[in-house]
């Protein structure tokens, strides 16, 4: 058996013990991309809580105006379907039964492509990691066996074998426990799409911005000193650094002239006496100034933000009852969950959502697409009216409710060729 059979036959091994350590179960790729929707925490509750959390959470449609979600096609309005966190020990109604429907980014990320490839849903393999951790082992084998051949030490070449399997060993070992690590980075959504939505009507203003991110390089400083030579004409050999440390600062250049100011400059700077200014000092005393040569560079995109405006004038009870329930609805997705387990340590994600802009039944293809959303901030005024006013049973007269979406994935072209 060659060493890297025997590395590889060695980190296969380890890989499960560490995977399994990290994850707290033996993880796969095949049940990393399908989890099963009841995995998560498996605690029994007890007291108040035991009938909300052994029943599915009390959510059916909910609709403001309860006119909108019909065939009817001139009536247009927003559909809100809440994605579920699976570890989550309210048992919410998913819809698709025992399966689950995927979220809109998990849909897009196997069928289009994402930040890790079409279909990707983890950074690497059990092959992956045993290949790293062999790749590593050798390297770290080669290593030691360099260092003993180049080294003048008789002990180090004697103990070139021993010292190129410890560093062959320390090498796989790094690579096993890194490619672990790596392995068990799932970007899936842990989450699946809840049975019952949200409707609302249509607002007013509907706007999305896309913005990219670019940066400002100047070019004359990230040359630097090659910059200077090539473009300042000059070059700085050897029998020119001699005439300078004669005196003779002009580098070729004609005295007096830009290019032989901003090379005396740079030299007074590396000998320490002078502050970095003094390049520029010099460069204005001979009449110039140095042009940054600044370019814009693309960084990246931002994620697309969504604000959402509505106002609440319910006109009898039963619309009075349905606002205080999807107020209370997108308030509860919105907020985190602390489980039994992990004595408070920890939070399971508050649940995510799919966003669609409607036309009676139908989706409305004449608006982009938005993919899946995280709730950042919920706004809610029980005063809008202007002062407070309320009904003889306290509910307020009008309530005004913002909401402050942000998608989870980065628009790039091949999501806006497909409607994003």
């Amino acid at each position: 058996m060659s060493i890297f059979d025997e590395l590889k036959s060695k980190a296969t091994k380890a890989v499960d013990s560490a995977r399994s350590f990290i994850s707290g179960t033996t993880v796969t790729k095949g049940n990393a991309q399908s989890p099963s929707p009841t995995s998560g925490n498996s605690r029994q509750p007890t007291g108040k809580q035991a009938k909300t959390e052994t029943t599915p959470y009390e959510f059916n449609d909910l609709r403001f105006p309860n006119n909108i979600g019909g065939p009817n096609k001139l009536l247009h309005w927003i559909k809100f379907t809440p994605n579920v966190q699976q570890k989550s020990s309210y048992n919410v109604k998913k819809a698709g039964g025992t399966a689950g429907v995927l979220s809109v980014a998990d849909s897009n990320r196997r069928n289009l492509g994402g930040q890790l490839g079409s279909g990707a849903d983890q950074i690497g393999s059990t092959g992956t990691t045993v290949g790293l951790g062999a790749a590593l082992g050798l390297y770290g084998a080669a290593s030691e066996f360099a260092g003993a051949i180049t080294s003048n030490d008789p002990t180090v070449v004697a103990t070139a074998g021993v010292r190129g399997l410890v560093g062959g060993g320390v090498g796989a070992a790094a690579g096993v426990f890194a490619g672990a690590i790596i392995s068990s980075i799932d970007l899936t959504r842990k989450t699946r799409r809840a049975a019952a939505t949200i409707g609302l009507y249509m607002p007013d203003t509907v706007q999305q911005t896309i913005v990219n991110d670019y940066d400002q390089v100047s070019m004359t400083q990230a040359l630097g000193t090659a910059g200077l030579v090539l473009q300042a004409g000059g070059s700085l050999t050897q029998g020119a650094f001699d005439a300078a440390m004669k005196g003779d600062l002009s580098f070729g250049q004609t005295p007096g002239s830009a290019g032989a100011s901003e090379l005396a400059g740079a030299l007074a700077e590396k000998t320490g006496v002078f502050g970095q200014g003094i390049t520029d000092a010099l460069l204005f005393s001979a009449g110039y100034a140095q042009n940054p040569q600044v370019e814009l560079l693309f960084r990246t995109i931002q994620n697309r933000e969504f604000l959402f405006d509505f106002k609440f004038a319910p006109r009898n009870k039963a619309e009075a009852d349905e606002v205080i329930k999807i107020i209370q609805t997108f308030r509860f997705f919105a907020a985190p969950e602390i489980p039994s387990n992990g004595n408070g340590r920890y939070f399971i994600p508050p649940s995510e959502f799919d966003i669609q802009f409607m036309v009676g039944s139908e989706r409305n293809t004449k608006l982009p697409k938005i993919s899946t959303c995280v709730l950042q901030g919920i706004d809610v005024n029980y005063g809008s009216a202007g002062q407070w006013t309320a009904f003889q049973d306290g509910m307020p007269v009008e309530i005004a409710m913002q909401l402050r979406f942000k998608e989870v994935e980065i628009m790039h072209k091949e999501l806006i060729r497909n409607g994003f």
